[in-house]
């Protein structure tokens, strides 16, 4: 007696890097102009995505939408404040009417914050690393799958860090934060798996981005002698796992919260 398979809801699994059934994929990267977004942006752009990015540095936008086009690819660029619910529902009105559906969503905007002990942390200071790395998201992915249930599909890639999954001392806003964000990648996730509308989150190690190269004060090499790897990454190895999640054979993947740390959090190098 044949098997009988049980088919997945919506899309076919079977996605070609790019497209979706000879469709070019539809992807949002959110921070999207500089750092780990322009290296996400750069990669799904290379394998085929047309690119919406949203961040609020115009003229590295616009720089970053020439540059794709000028090597073959779709990209457009629109000023995007993750902490204002209007502007998040705009951009995603504006890419809805651009491109007529939103396939992927990488949430990547964040901030450091400060750095200091809980017991001396700014109190507006914690609220804007919270409004902009953990409300941010949230705002985000409610407009992405009310979007994505139009279409029946969809990938959300949501980038933690490290500071997801421990403490993170004088950065108790970011961890907390980053921590929040795993916590919103499974609820979505479990909520919406029946509408084929995958959730996840990207926990990054240490990778050089102009924000790194601040925290460590340009100097890695305390960094890479906790890892055990002993390097850091760059931001394009960051981003090949997040395009594998959006575009890649990774469609039975969802509320996973995955480490690409160089080994960090197995355990500390011997």
């Amino acid at each position: 007696m044949a098997a009988n398979h049980k088919q997945p809801v919506g899309a076919d699994p079977a996605i070609e890097y790019g497209s979706v059934l000879g469709r070019q994929k539809i992807c949002i990267v959110t921070g999207g102009a500089s750092g780990l977004g322009r290296a996400i942006a750069c990669a799904l752009a290379q394998q085929g995505a047309a690119v919406a990015i949203g961040d609020l540095q115009h003229d590295a936008g616009a720089l970053l939408v020439d540059e794709i086009e000028s090597s073959g690819g779709t990209a457009v660029y629109w000023p995007l404040d993750v902490t204002d619910s209007p502007t998040v529902a705009n951009f995603i009105e504006q890419t809805m009417d651009r491109f007529g559906r939103i396939d992927c969503a990488v949430n990547n905007a964040g901030i450091e914050g400060a750095r200091n002990s809980l017991g001396d942390y700014g109190e507006r200071e914690w609220l804007r690393v919270i409004d902009v790395n953990l409300t941010g998201v949230f705002y985000c992915m409610k407009h992405e799958i009310a979007a994505m249930r139009q279409t029946g599909s969809g990938s959300i890639v949501n980038i933690g860090s490290t500071a997801s999954l421990r403490g993170t001392p004088s950065m108790g806003a970011y961890s907390a934060a980053k921590h929040g964000i795993i916590g919103l990648t499974k609820t979505a996730a479990l909520e919406y798996a029946g509408e084929n509308i995958r959730v996840n989150a990207l926990c990054p190690g240490s990778f050089r981005t102009p924000m790194s190269e601040r925290l460590n004060n340009g100097d890695f090499t305390a960094v890479e002698n906790r890892t055990p790897m002993q390097r850091v990454a760059s931001a394009m190895e960051i981003a090949t796992t997040v395009v594998w999640l959006c575009l890649g054979d990774s469609t039975f993947i969802t509320g996973a919260a995955i480490p690409v740390d160089g080994g960090k959090l197995a355990g500390s190098p011997q």
